[in-house]
């Protein structure tokens, strides 16, 4: 599937682009990397991938939809594998502590296709991110 679609697109299934893809599908549930992280987390792994491959990996791979761009904290990108993936979620993030929290709501994503379909758009993705201090930091 994933080859098909990027032969698709033009481009081929390098196998940095595997290593980047199938590090997201490790990733615990909820967990978000930075480009610097995915480069981190493959050096550990004992891969040799420059930081502009990783770039450039993640904008095609953001590109055709296969991962999410997110800023959740301090204008910070961050990455997450997108639909058919993972099932569409929201997240609510400290501004303090940069804690970020999943939710799942279909009422957001019902929302953002009605407007966008009143307005003659395609709707491609649908994100919703809540910023507000998390009960750790509100008690401190």
């Amino acid at each position: 599937m994933l080859k098909a679609l990027l032969n698709q697109e033009g481009f081929r299934l390098t196998s940095q682009r595997q290593k980047i893809l199938d590090l997201f599908k490790a990733c615990s549930e909820g967990q978000h990397l930075s480009a610097e992280e995915i480069h981190q987390q493959l050096s550990y792994q004992g891969e040799t991938i420059s930081p502009s491959t990783v770039y450039r990996t993640i904008h095609v791979m953001v590109g055709l939809g296969l991962l999410r761009e997110l800023e959740l904290a301090e204008g910070r990108k961050y990455y997450e594998l997108n639909a058919p993936f993972l099932n569409q979620h929201h997240h609510l993030v400290c501004v303090q502590c940069g804690a970020v929290t999943e939710f799942e709501e279909n009422m957001m994503a019902q929302v953002g296709a009605s407007q966008a379909e009143i307005r003659g758009y395609a709707l491609l993705d649908c994100q919703f991110t809540i910023y507000g201090v998390c009960p750790n930091c509100y008690r401190a």
